[in-house]
């Protein structure tokens, strides 16, 4: 088997030089550059390729590691990023195999741990590990929620009437109750029958609760987005 090329990205040297002593030991393996930015760790990857890059996610900024992942998976698609996490942040650590990371490893790993996550990302062989999975099943379980409060949402204002909707467009505008008597020509009663349906049909207690709703959906920007 080739030698495998790792670039270090830790901006803490003692963990710098940790890691690049096991490396040491690795008969197929070769410490190809060891940086302590972000920055530093895309530019070296650029140009040198490594086959696996050890990316701390917290350096010079608390997500530089997550954006030189980013840019890496963009420019480099063959460099295979490997986490170095505290694991303190599970909506970094997401955000990092969002961004394209293939693993992680504890920077209290041991040695054959964080060997093996190396043997792991060159081969294209990491696996999913259990703290990453759990991560993973929460944010499925967020997207299902959101998509069922999306559907069920949608549902209601499909079951609007034409007057309602047209209403609750210039809610979502901002204008009040009052505004929209003198655009409309109608009289308060009016309006307020049409508000107090659409609460009705909300299950809302006030116009400003739908409003938050909508905008939280992004159905907000659909009525802002038809009046431009």
């Amino acid at each position: 088997m080739a030698t495998i090329r790792v670039l270090i990205a830790e901006d803490m040297p003692p963990i710098r030089e940790y890691i690049s002593m096991v490396i040491a030991h690795e008969p197929d393996m070769e410490v190809a550059g060891a940086v302590g930015t972000g920055g530093e760790a895309v530019d070296l990857a650029l140009t040198i390729r490594p086959e696996v890059v050890l990316m701390d996610l917290e350096m010079e900024t608390p997500r530089a590691g997550v954006e030189a992942i980013r840019v890496l998976a963009e420019r480099a698609p063959g460099v295979r990023c490997v986490v170095l996490t505290h694991f303190g942040d599970d909506e970094t650590v997401f955000a990092a195999f969002e961004a394209g990371a293939v693993d992680y490893v504890l920077k209290k790993s041991s040695a054959a741990e964080i060997v093996e996550a190396i043997r792991a990302a060159a081969q294209d062989m990491s696996p999913i590990r259990p703290q990453v999975a759990k991560i993973i099943r929460a944010e499925l379980r967020a997207m299902r929620s959101a998509r069922t409060a999306l559907v069920s949402t949608l549902n209601i204002v499909y079951r609007l009437t034409p007057s309602e909707l047209s209403l609750l467009k210039l809610l979502a505008e901002g204008k009040t109750q009052a505004e929209i008597c003198a655009l409309r020509h109608v009289e308060p009663s009016t309006v307020r029958t049409h508000v107090a349906n659409i609460l009705k049909k909300f299950g809302a207690s006030s116009v400003r609760e739908v409003g938050e709703r909508l905008r939280r959906l992004g159905i907000f920007e659909i009525f802002t987005a038809e009046s431009d």
